[in-house]
Order: C-alpha cells, then sequence, then structure tokens
C-alpha cells in the first residue's frame, strides 16, 4: 500500500477529479459508460464459474454494473488505490462486496529518479477471481507516480519509458493470471478543434501494442470548456470481454 502521504494525497485529488468532470460531462460520458457495462456483462455472461470477481481500477463505480456483479457471483472484490467514501460505506452495508487497497503499480509510494519498474502486486484475491477486471486504469497508472518523479527531478524522457514500463507490466501481468480477464482501456487520445477537426493525438499506451479483437467506441472526456475554450479530448477505448492469454 501507499507509504508516502503526498502520493496518497494525489491518488485522492484524482479521485476527487472524476467525481468533478463527471458531475459537469455526464451527458458526453454516457455512451462510453453504457459501452464499458456492456462488455464487463458480456464478460459475465461467458464466464464458466462465478464465485468471485475483481475489479481494478473500481474507483466510483460509474462503469461498474455492480447488481449484476451481485446477482451473479459470490463476491465481489473492488480494487483501488484511493477508494471514495461513499463506495467504502456501500461496501460497508454490503455483506458480498468487499474492498482491497492496493497499489497495482506495485511501487508501494517509495519513488526516486532512476528506479526501475517493480512487478504488479501479488494479491491472493486475484488470482483466485474467475473473473479480473481492469477497468479504465491501464493507460493511467503511470500518471502519479510519473508526476511525483517529474517533481523530484526526473527528466521527462525517463518518465515515458517509466510510464510505457509500468502499462506493459501491467498487461502481461492481467495475461499471466489464471481466470478470465476484462480489458478496457483507452488507446488513443485525439484533441479536436472548435470545428471537431483533428489537431493532435496521444498515444496513452505509449507503444504498446494490444492483442487483435475487442470493441472499440468514442469517449467524449473533454468536451469543448472543460479543458480549454477552443479545444476538446476524445479517448478510443477499447475492451476486451476475454483477454487473451499471452
Amino acid at each position: 500500500m501507499i507509504s508516502d502521504p503526498d502520493i496518497l494525497a494525489a491518488y485522492h485529488a484524482e479521485m476527487r477529479g472524476i467525481h468533478y468532470r463527471h458531475a459537469r460531462n455526464r451527458a458526453a460520458w454516457r455512451p462510453h459508460l453504457q459501452a464499458t457495462r456492456q462488455v464487463i456483462l458480456e464478460a459475465v455472461a461467458a464466464c464458466p464459474e462465478r464465485n468471485s470477481v475483481a475489479i481494478l481500477g473500481s474507483g466510483p463505480l460509474f462503469d461498474v454494473p455492480l447488481q449484476a456483479l451481485m446477482a451473479a457471483f459470490g463476491r465481489v472484490v473492488l480494487v483501488d488505490v484511493a477508494h471514495p467514501w461513499r463506495v467504502r460505506l456501500r461496501a460497508a452495508l454490503t455483506p458480498r462486496v468487499s474492498l482491497l487497497d492496493a497499489d497495482l503499480t506495485g511501487i508501494g509510494g517509495m519513488l526516486s529518479p532512476g528506479m526501475a519498474v517493480p512487478a504488479p502486486p501479488d494479491l491472493p484475491a486475484l488470482r483466485s477471481a474467475d473473473l479480473v477486471i481492469s477497468l479504465n486504469l491501464m493507460s493511467q497508472l503511470a500518471y502519479v507516480p510519473v508526476s511525483q518523479l517529474e517533481r523530484r527531478g526526473q527528466a521527462e524522457a525517463e518518465g515515458d519509458l517509466f510510464a510505457g514500463a509500468l502499462v506493459r507490466a501491467h498487461l502481461d501481468w492481467l495475461r499471466r493470471l489464471p481466470g478470465r480477464v476484462c480489458l478496457v482501456t483507452d488507446i488513443r487520445r485525439i484533441v479536436l478543434d472548435a470545428d471537431g477537426k483533428t489537431i493532435g493525438e496521444i498515444d496513452p499506451l505509449y507503444g504498446l501494442s494490444l492483442p487483435e479483437g475487442g470493441t472499440e467506441w468514442d469517449w467524449d472526456i473533454a468536451p469543448i470548456g472543460e479543458m480549454a475554450p477552443d479545444y476538446a479530448v476524445r479517448h478510443r477505448v477499447r475492451g476486451y470481454s476475454d483477454l487473451p492469454k499471452g
């Protein structure tokens, strides 16, 4: 778990930011949240064993069909580094839902410039889960650690290498898990001008190639006015109801 209070505070700030952005952009986010839930429901329907399911990056549960997961599985494990208090309260009142506080980068808050990317944590709840869902998480894993490393003096180029290694480690780790894996992640970030014309693109996976297949859709995460008055940001998202093993 996170040992550095500044890093933990940064994760909680990110979680609050998600709440505020969702509140401001409910209509724009709705198709993405529906598409995400649909991929998860497809994974559930095809899962032969249903003792437990683990959701990685469960966050505020905006994109989690929790009632459907509770109906299908004997145990639902919500995994996040900074569970919102509303989710903590809901889990406390729901016997078959449990929370797991975990830093899925494996860093544990001990950051120093030039450090190697550690292995993801070995979590028994994931090894025993019949279904593991990595939920709009993979491309976000590096944001807080890299921001903190740059504050500590690490160069931007080194930060990009570190971020790419974190993304690859997460994918490799998911593909080694024994149960079925559902993966939802953005694969491209597109910057649009006020007329809807593409003026820039960013690779959130730092060159990582994902397996073929899956389902893709757009997420208008930041419409005009959310980040700036003259541009918007759209994510291209891919979801796998059954991530191929590697």
